[in-house]
C-alpha cells in the first residue's frame, strides 16, 4: 500500500489520577525526523514514544505534542528523630565546651540539613510505569489515526499517478509509431538531398540503403523505448511495496526523464517524424515533472 507523508491524529485517555492527551502531525521529509514534546518531568518516556512511532512510520517529519496531568498524594512532612537527636547532642557539647548560651529553637532545628523531609516529592517507579503504559497506548492510537489519513491520501496520490502513467504510455505508443518510420525517412531524405546537389548522379540503391541505415542507427531509439516501458512497469509495481516506495519512485522517474531526454536528442532536427516524436516526448517530460512533485510526499 502507498502512504502519503502528510497526516494528523489525536488521542486522549482519562483514568483515575491521570490524563494523557497526544496530538501527532506529519509532513514530508527525506528521512524519519521525529520531534517529541513532553513535560520535563516525563522526559524519560520519550524512548517509549519513539519506539511506537518508528514501528509505524518510515519517513516524514513527525511532531508529537504530549500533555500529562498526574494527580498525586499530598506531600507529607516528616522529621528524622535520630538525626535531630544527634544535632541536639552536638549542639549541647559545643555550648558546654565553648560556653555558648542560648536555646535551640524549632526554627533552628528546621534548618538542620536533612532534619525535616518531604515525602512524595518525586515520581515513584510505580507512578512512572503507570504513566508510561498509558502514554504508549495513547501514542499508538494517535499514530494509528495518522496512518489511516496517510493511507487515504496515499490512495489519492496513486490515483493521480496512475492517470499520468496512462498518458505517458499513450505518448510512448506515439513515439514507437514514429520510430518505425525513421529508416524510410532517412532514405527519402538522402534521395532528396542527392537529387538536389547532384541531379545527374546515378544512385546506387545498395549504397543508398547502407547510408540510410547508418543515419538511422545514429537516431535509433528502440533501446530507450524499451527501457522507458520497463520503468513504467516497475513504477506501477511499487503500488504494493511496503517500504521506501517514494524513494524508488523518484529514482525511476529520474531514469524515465533520462530516456526521454535521449530520445529528444537523437530525433531533434528530423522533420515530420522527428516533430511527432519530439512533441510526444515533451508531453512525457511534463507528466514526469508533475509526478516527481507528487512522489515527494510518498512514504
Amino acid at each position: 500500500m502507498i502512504y502519503s507523508m502528510t497526516g494528523f491524529g489525536s488521542a486522549r485517555v482519562d483514568v483515575p489520577n491521570l490524563m494523557v492527551s497526544i496530538e501527532a502531525k506529519t509532513v514530508n521529509h527525506r528521512y524519519l525526523d521525529l520531534h517529541v514534546r513532553l513535560p520535563s518531568e516525563f522526559q524519560s518516556l520519550e524512548r517509549v514514544v519513539r519506539k511506537v512511532v518508528s514501528d509505524n512510520v518510515r519517513r516524514g517529519r513527525v511532531d508529537l505534542f504530549i500533555k500529562i496531568d498526574l494527580t498525586r498524594e499530598e506531600a507529607r512532612m516528616e522529621a528524622d528523630d535520630a538525626l535531630i537527636s544527634s544535632y541536639m547532642d552536638l549542639t549541647r557539647r559545643l555550648q558546654s565546651k565553648f560556653s555558648i548560651g542560648g536555646e535551640v529553637t524549632l526554627e533552628a532545628i528546621a534548618k538542620f540539613p536533612g532534619a525535616i523531609k518531604t515525602t512524595n516529592d518525586g515520581l515513584s517507579a510505580e507512578s512512572l510505569t503507570f504513566v508510561s503504559q498509558h502514554v504508549e497506548g495513547t501514542t499508538r492510537e494517535a499514530i494509528g489515526q495518522v496512518r489511516q489519513m496517510r493511507l487515504k491520501e496515499g490512495a489519492a496520490l496513486m490515483e493521480d499517478l496512475d492517470q499520468r502513467i496512462g498518458k505517458i504510455r499513450e505518448n510512448l505508443t506515439t513515439i514507437e509509431g514514429g520510430a518505425s518510420g525513421l529508416l524510410q525517412h532517412h532514405r527519402e531524405s538522402l534521395v532528396s538531398r542527392v537529387a538536389e546537389l547532384a541531379p545527374d548522379l546515378k544512385l546506387d540503391s545498395n549504397r543508398l540503403e547502407i547510408e540510410a541505415l547508418m543515419y538511422a542507427d545514429k537516431s535509433d531509439i528502440a533501446e530507450e523505448i524499451t527501457r522507458l516501458g520497463s520503468h513504467l512497469g516497475q513504477f506501477s509495481d511499487l503500488k504494493t511495496r511496503q517500504e521506501e516506495a517514494g524513494k524508488r519512485m523518484d529514482f525511476l522517474l529520474q531514469e524515465m526523464n533520462r530516456e526521454v531526454t535521449t530520445i529528444l536528442s537523437k530525433t531533434s532536427g528530423i522533420a515530420q517524424v522527428g516533430t511527432k516524436i519530439g512533441n510526444a516526448s515533451l508531453e512525457i517530460k511534463v507528466e514526469i515533472d508533475k509526478m516527481r512533485e507528487q512522489v515527494q510526499n510518498i512514504e
